[in-house]
This record gives structure tokens, sequence and C-alpha cells, in this order.
């Protein structure tokens, strides 16, 4: 897959590698003595458009599509709200590109991750890629957010949010499954539950990590906590999902 974030526009998603195909690179350093050449300005560069990203994506986390304007983004950034129209259209525009660019990075990294795991053992292969998916989700805890927010409620966001990305994320681990199930490792449960079960039990714990430190007294971002979590989900997935083997029963010894 390869991503554009220049415009904004809307790129599917699968497992494979992401390359980096950013075209709004390549800005020219000006003279700045010459006053017939142009300058580019700071707010107009591209670390502008970062900062506005880095700001949308912590707040749509946040708040949501409606509850965040465009006045509020920019605040963050710590640039003028015009500059935003600048580099995005509207705010859907910028929406969209900060799903695409958290979504694509989530994709990128661990599309590499599970790549390396061999798939000899189907059973721990599996199981691997719901531990790495937990430690994705506690890198990027906006992933969550922003799957809990737009899926609460029916929009023309969700319906591109599910269509482009959720649904291609989706399909090597529905291979695995449908394989487990028909070879009779896995308990033939609906796909529905079963993922709704994968993916809440992951993401939660650093979804609403502001929560678990007030509540629990633990911080979900640290390293330690983010492997008894992957630990845990995977025993309470593999117990739930994964077939015991059958038992071999010795015979019955013959009373004297």
């Amino acid at each position: 897959m390869v991503l554009n974030l220049s415009d904004g526009l809307p790129c599917k998603a699968s497992f494979q590698s992401v390359p980096n195909n950013n075209k709004n690179l390549g800005w020219l350093t000006m003279n700045a003595t010459d006053p017939a050449t142009p300058s580019l300005t700071p707010e107009k560069g591209p670390d502008a458009r970062d900062r506005i990203l880095s700001a949308a994506l912590s707040l749509f986390a946040m708040r949501g599509f409606e509850g965040v304007s465009t006045t509020q983004i920019a605040k963050v950034a710590g640039i003028t709200q015009p500059l935003i129209h600048y580099h995005f259209k509207n705010k859907e525009a910028l929406w969209k590109a900060t799903v695409t660019r958290l979504f694509g990075r989530f994709n990128e990294e661990f599309a590499s991750a599970i790549g390396e795991i061999p798939r000899n053992d189907k059973k721990r292969y599996l199981m691997e890629v719901i531990r790495h998916y937990v430690a994705f989700s506690a890198k990027y805890p906006e992933f969550g957010q922003f799957v809990m927010r737009e899926g609460a409620q029916e929009s023309d966001r969700l319906h591109w949010l599910v269509n482009d990305w959720m649904t291609p994320l989706l399909g090597q681990f529905k291979e695995v499954f449908q394989e487990g199930v028909q070879e009779g490792w896995l308990k033939d449960m609906p796909f529905p539950q079963l993922m709704l079960l994968i993916t809440a039990t992951a993401s939660q714990f650093f979804s609403l990590a502001p929560l678990m430190r007030a509540l629990y007294q633990v911080d979900p971002e640290t390293p330690e906590q983010v492997l008894v979590h992957s630990d845990a989900v995977v025993a309470v997935i593999s117990a739930a999902i994964v077939n015991a083997p059958e038992a071999t029963h010795e015979p019955a010894l013959m009373a004297g």
C-alpha cells in the first residue's frame, strides 16, 4: 500500500509494507538576503503540517470529530487557524489525513513485525499476532480511541474508516481463524464477537490509561505493564478460542 498524505485522500490498507510517499517534501531554502526572492515561512513548511496532524490526532482521539474545531487544533499546534486551510481543504480532509497517518503507521509496523513470525506453528502464530497487536495498541493508543468514537455512531466517516482501513486490516487474521476452525484447533465462534473480544481486550487498557492510573494505580505506558497486559490478553484469548487437545484415557483396571 502506498500512502499519499499530501491531499488527505483515503488510501486503502492491507498487511503490506507501506512505503513513505509523502509528496509534501522538497521544500527549497530561499535566499533571505534577496528581496526579490520569495521565502517560505516556517508556518507554511512541512513542520507546520506535522504539528497540525499531531495536534489533530490528540484532539480527535480525545473528543471525536464533532467535538473539535480547527481553531482548537490551530491553538494546540501553535499556528494560525487559516494555515490549516492552507494545508487541508477542510476539517474532514484533515481528519482523514490524521487517520491515514495513524492507521498507516500502525499497519506498516504491525505488518513488518508479524511478517517475521514463523507460520509453521499456526497456534503460536495466532497468539504472537495477538501479542503484537497489544504492543502496537500500547504504542498507538489513539488507534483504539478513534475506533471507539467513530464506531459509536453512523456516519460517512465510519464507512470510510471501515472500508479503507479496518476491513483490510482484519483480512489476514480472518484467514488464520478460518483455517484453525477447519482444522479443529480453534472453536467455531462468531467472528464479529471474536474480534470485539480481542480488540477491546487488547486496546482498552491503553485507551483508558487515565482511568487505569486513577483506579488501579498502574501506568499502562510502562514497558512492564505492556508486557503484563500482553501476557494476560494472550492467556485469556487462548483459553477462550483454542480447543483443548482431546484427553487420552487409560483403560480401566479390572478389580481383582
